[in-house]
């Protein structure tokens, strides 16, 4: 087994694969592709792509690969699109999965209609195409192999790597994200049932509450019990040194070490605390403006969400001794 190297890996490269199951081993075989999947890296080991679960994030280091001639990643040279690549496909995330349109990808065919679902090489080609950038001719009919060959992205040499028993006994273990995934999956599923099929992505619901909020309260509810206001309690739990300067200090790594850890940290703390502020005052706005008992606990949840990455920041650069 293989697994990307994630230190030749950079956000917004484009992850091509396939596998020795028969799903794949068929799309490949019927279209004349080597790859059956794309997949949009994110950054700090994360990616987002499209299965049958709809949109979601995964971790790169989960992600094995059965045969290393089974993976190509390719990179687009334009940071203003890949960050604009980037968010796109992070409001798709819960956006269920087009069987229809997956199927009718090598045709060149696609229904307006099913223009909000989402399958794996649409997101990552329409994700770049929301930042200027156009892959392929077709972005919402298109196939894995036509972005591995888009004249427009430059293949990243020597990233795979043959996977140690102990990474691929970490890649088979049970994975929190797909708790996730499950939980932002009920919710949409259960705010369908309310709202209709309008309602793709969770940043869907926001804007269907603000123009019809009869279903203000029953949205709230199910939030209220579906565990996604506290999934912030499991990386505290799993990574209490993140906000804590003794613990950060106990953790078995040399000074450099600790240094090189913390700057990288920091990074990732500025990351979330720029997202997160960004979500509370938008919900802030959405609060005052239209009185929606959703807004009031979506900005509860960011105000902890924000309240955590000032600790992380915080305990970084106390480590860094700024």
């Amino acid at each position: 087994m293989y697994l990307l190297d994630k230190l030749k890996l950079i956000p917004g490269d484009i992850i091509l694969t396939r596998s020795d199951e028969k799903n794949s081993s068929l799309i490949c075989r019927i279209t004349n592709s080597n790859f059956s999947h794309a997949i949009l890296y994110v950054g700090e080991s994360s990616y987002i792509h499209s299965d049958l679960c709809g949109v979601h994030s995964g971790n790169i280091q989960r992600l094995l690969i059965d045969k290393p001639q089974y993976v190509k990643v390719v990179r687009v040279d334009d940071p203003v699109a890949i960050e604009k690549a980037i968010i796109y496909a992070r409001l798709q995330v819960g956006t269920s999965y087009s069987k229809i349109s997956a199927a009718n990808a090598f045709a060149k065919t696609f229904t307006k209609m099913d223009a909000k679902r989402q399958f794996c090489s649409r997101l990552v080609a329409t994700a770049f195409e929301q930042g200027g950038i156009k892959l392929v001719a077709n972005s919402y009919a298109c196939l894995p192999q036509e972005i591995a060959d888009s004249v427009l992205v430059c293949e990243v040499q020597d990233c795979v790597y043959q996977a140690e028993p102990k990474e691929i006994e970490f890649a088979m273990s049970i994975d929190p994200i797909k708790k996730q995934t499950e939980i932002t999956n009920n919710i949409l599923i259960s705010v369908r049932k309310l709202l209709g099929n309008k309602v793709q992505s969770l940043s869907d619901i926001t804007s269907a509450l603000i123009a019809d909020p009869k279903y203000d309260n029953e949205v709230t509810e199910i939030y209220d019990t579906s565990g996604y206001l506290t999934m912030w309690q499991y990386e505290q739990g799993k990574n209490p040194w993140r906000y804590n300067i003794d613990l950060f200090n106990a953790l078995p790594l040399s000074e450099s070490e600790k240094h090189t850890l913390a700057m990288k940290e920091l990074k990732i703390a500025n990351k979330l605390l720029d997202l997160y502020t960004n979500n509370l005052m938008q919900y802030l706005y959405i609060k005052e403006q239209y009185g929606l008992k959703y807004a009031k606990q979506q900005f509860c949840l960011y105000e902890i969400l924000v309240k955590n990455a000032l600790a992380h920041k915080l305990t970084v650069e106390n480590i860094l001794g700024k």
